[in-house]
């Protein structure tokens, strides 16, 4: 569920993800040049509600009595469509979390990961679970739709991979009023275009 502020292919195999940014597309990177990802020219970054995000989200965790916490997860990355109210809709975000057990499958990290959704969630709604190779690492990409307790109805594209004992969650997602198949292309662009320079 933290991930989120968030079909198996039939024979398990990683298949290759188109990489191909788009001519509209911009590219951030990081002041430490170790990630950059891409966006539309339209959208911006918007690191300085990053900090209220975490504490938006903790404050709604607790109000519908979940222990969930930000506190060991990193927001790298925060950006979108800027709106008048100032919200960003449709956004990205970029998580990076400590990996808690070294040993654990990328498969059961989004398992566990889907079982929270729908713990938690009123409504969920899984479109596809796609298993992809991206910047050379297995990666896993969820799409879905999910409404949490006195929340609207999102839809989102979740792209989960393991990096050096971090879990890293890339979401992409739009809230009302907008349709998420007008932007699908753009969103799954975003995610696949995700990538680790050192």
């Amino acid at each position: 569920l933290l991930i989120l502020v968030i079909a198996f292919l039939s024979l398990g195999v990683f298949a290759q993800s188109e990489s191909l940014i788009p001519t509209n597309f911009t590219t951030y990177t990081d002041e430490a040049n170790f990630f950059s990802i891409s966006y539309p020219a339209n959208w911006e970054p918007a690191f300085s509600i990053i900090e209220s995000l975490k504490l938006k989200t903790d404050k709604y965790m607790n109000s519908i009595d979940e222990k969930g916490s930000l506190e060991k997860s990193n927001i790298v990355f925060f950006g979108g469509v800027p709106l008048d109210s100032g919200y960003y809709n449709p956004n990205v975000s970029i998580l990076a979390e400590p990996l808690g057990d070294d040993n654990v499958k990328l498969e059961d990290i989004v398992e566990g990961l889907v079982r929270e959704y729908k713990r938690v969630a009123e409504e969920y709604r899984e479109f596809s679970r796609t298993k992809t190779i991206i910047d050379g690492r297995k990666a896993i990409i969820l799409d879905f739709e999910a409404c949490y307790p006195n929340l609207v109805l999102v839809h989102s594209l979740v792209m989960v991979t393991v990096i050096d004992k971090f879990v890293w969650g890339i979401t992409c997602g739009t809230g009302p009023p907008l349709n998420f198949y007008d932007f699908k292309d753009d969103l799954y662009a975003i995610v696949k275009s995700f990538k680790i320079l050192k």
